[in-house]
């Protein structure tokens, strides 16, 4: 986090269910395996249940690692897993969606107080967390500020709370690192999901396994750490068919990734002009099969 955040109006982010204080023992014997458990915890809904899967990484992920976030956490709830994670923008919010798809529970770990929750955006995902049966933890008293640190120290009991960690994306520095030091520390299972070497938003994750985590290639990777069912079969999704093009189209076309590419890279890799590859971008974006993110430009 750059800065502490603004606390929400009075009327954000509530709903029935009111806020409780717990003491840790009794509820949650895994924090008790922390260095530093937390002393007193408050929730929101119901408490987190076991099995148990922490997803989390970068606020900055790129659309496919949504994408696979929220598939992801849509099959692990389907095999009976509760998916824990932050709350924040990015991969945290994409785990939360995606149990939520499958019908199962998920639960946010706060660093913020319970009566300001954190992001303010997320008010109505927070809130279909608790109608869904799921809940919210927080180790900041209700009426206190969220302090930039409890951001890195709530990364903790997401890792505690957890039977296994899964780091989608995450560069060199990440908060998401923090949670898998906590996870490997506690020896829970540690996941991964492999990146590009070139893609700087996966450089955290890769470098975890060079370390020894785990690959996550799909939720039955997971599946497999716990005591879990086998998620269902999903059909393969028939392949769009990409109409006869022009050579030069066709080129282009076939040049662009998932990835967003600068129109100067493709002409340089294609030895194209520049003006030449811009206009079939376009012709390629008015025929639907490819579509301009930022600077750059992927297939559809």
């Amino acid at each position: 986090m750059g800065g502490q955040p603004r606390p929400a109006r009075a009327d954000e982010g509530r709903v029935d269910a009111p806020i409780r204080s717990l003491e840790p023992a009794q509820h949650f014997e895994a924090l008790a395996e922390l260095a530093e458990p937390p002393s007193r915890l408050w929730a929101r809904g119901s408490l987190p249940r076991h099995p148990a899967v922490a997803i989390v990484g970068t606020r900055r992920a790129d659309r496919d690692a949504l994408a696979f976030t929220r598939r992801l956490a849509a099959e692990l709830a389907e095999a009976g897993a509760a998916v824990i994670s932050g709350g924040a923008e990015g991969i945290d919010a994409a785990a939360h969606r995606g149990a939520l798809d499958a019908g199962g529970r998920t639960w946010v770990v706060q660093a913020a107080p319970l009566d300001a929750p954190y992001p303010r955006r997320h008010r109505r995902l927070f809130e279909a967390v608790l109608e869904a049966d799921g809940g919210w933890l927080s180790e900041t008293p209700p009426g206190e500020p969220a302090y930039p640190s409890r951001f890195l120290a709530r990364n903790r009991l997401v890792a505690a709370l957890a039977d296994a960690v899964v780091v989608v994306q995450a560069p060199a520095r990440s908060g998401a690192l923090s949670t898998a030091r906590h996870a490997e520390a506690l020896e829970r299972p540690l996941f991964a999901v492999p990146h590009a070497p070139w893609d700087p938003r996966g450089a955290g994750g890769n470098r975890l396994l060079g370390s020894g985590a785990r690959p996550c290639l799909s939720a039955r990777d997971v599946v497999g750490a716990l005591p879990l069912r086998a998620p269902p079969s999903r059909p393969a999704r028939p392949a769009r068919s990409v109409p006869a093009l022009p050579p030069a189209l066709r080129r282009v076309h076939d040049a662009l990734a998932t990835r967003p590419r600068h129109a100067d890279a493709l002409a340089s890799e294609l030895g194209l002009p520049a003006a030449e590859v811009q206009v079939a971008l376009v012709q390629l974006a008015a025929a639907g099969l490819a579509r301009q993110e930022g600077h750059g430009w992927r297939a559809r």
